[in-house]
């Protein structure tokens, strides 16, 4: 008897949440990452690609004029991943932890934690019913 109530109170207990995000944009990271490094942070853009082993999210898409902009790598996540790859191009807003380390070399500078958000950029096929 007492098993399953241990059970049950594990199931109720709550997490440790986790820091508040930082809302910033991909060029104040990049400008100052140790500002960063370690924080919970609230970013928005494109990602306009995802290879094998991650995304990047960009300011713009591709295709803006003046280009994608500057960009951040995004570790691999698989809800990330399922979700997005398939949207690509697409807007998205997402909550993640910063690795300062890896803006400067070639690891993913972000770690997801949320995806808030996704848009696609292009309109949906119409559909006559």
């Amino acid at each position: 008897m007492i098993a399953p109530l241990l059970l049950l109170a594990a199931q109720i207990t709550p997490l440790a949440d986790e820091p508040k995000p930082i809302a910033t944009t991909i060029a104040a990271i990049r400008a100052n990452p140790k500002k960063f490094d370690g924080r919970v942070v609230r970013l928005h853009g494109y990602v306009n690609a995802c290879a094998t082993a991650t995304c990047e999210i960009d300011e713009r898409l591709r295709t803006a004029a003046g280009g994608a902009g500057q960009g951040l790598t995004v570790a691999p996540d698989k809800k990330f991943d399922d979700v997005v790859r398939p949207l690509v191009p697409t807007y998205v807003e997402f909550d993640a932890r910063v690795d300062a380390a890896c803006i400067v070399t070639s690891c993913p500078a972000l770690t997801v934690l949320s995806l808030r958000g996704i848009v696609s950029p292009e309109p949906p096929p119409f559909e006559n019913p």
